[in-house]
């Protein structure tokens, strides 16, 4: 069985009933996550360079000197914040999360199901190459424990079962595949407790990184 440490848990939107089955998307939104990112930046840089300020007035006794010092480093680091956030956005190769659809919601154990993944590139992204998809049902024992003041959280596989393995071809702008689901009857149900729980998820891979090219408008 396999073993991954320092595993974050996946969080969840409640399921949605839609037309074409119930909708499950993360809870993690990567656009606030990095908004969030660049204003705490902007404020440590702001009190750090408020401190040197603080520390050349000291030595100096030249408040004018110390001004002109904070506030064009806090300029400067802004800056430069401002250029790597925009480009990390503008690298990213999806606009939004995956989502699946399945045809019950709660799943059951022995149950069937029918499940459909997508996820869309970004507006105007394509495949550059051809990339191998992978998607597996897994069923996992996470368990959370602290080391001293750390906290870590260990996650043990205890049954997996492939589900996709194929090729999507070059020029695809959206990561799609429909398929079945079997749940045994045997696993062990969904538990959550406070440092335990039984997870069960659909994790879907791909082979490759640089998996997109932005075609220019002319």
């Amino acid at each position: 069985m396999n073993q991954m440490n320092s595993y974050t848990l996946p969080k969840l939107k409640a399921s949605k009933n839609t037309p074409e089955g119930f909708k499950m998307i993360p809870e993690d939104n990567p656009k606030i996550l990095l908004v969030s990112c660049f204003i705490l930046n902007c404020i440590f840089s702001a009190i750090g360079f408020f401190g040197l300020g603080a520390l050349i007035y000291y030595f100096s006794n030249n408040l004018q000197i110390a001004k002109v010092t904070c506030l064009v480093g806090f300029i400067l680091k802004f800056l430069y914040s401002a250029v790597w956030s925009l480009r990390l956005y503008n690298r990213r190769k999806f606009e939004n999360p995956g989502e699946l659809l399945v045809s019950e919601h709660p799943l059951k154990l022995g149950g069937s199901y029918q499940i459909h993944y997508r996820r869309p590139l970004r507006s105007g992204a394509t495949l550059n190459q051809n990339v191998y998809l992978k998607a597996v049902l897994r069923c996992s024992e996470v368990v959370t424990y602290y080391v001293g003041t750390d906290r870590e959280t260990v996650r043990q596989i205890i049954l997996e079962e492939p589900l996709i393995n194929q090729t999507v071809l070059a020029d695809t702008q959206e990561i799609e595949f429909k398929t079945s689901i079997e749940i045994p009857n045997n696993s062990a149900p969904s538990l959550q407790t406070y440092n335990n729980c039984i997870l069960w998820t659909i994790e879907v891979e791909l082979n490759k990184e640089k998996l997109v090219f932005i075609k220019k408008q002319t």
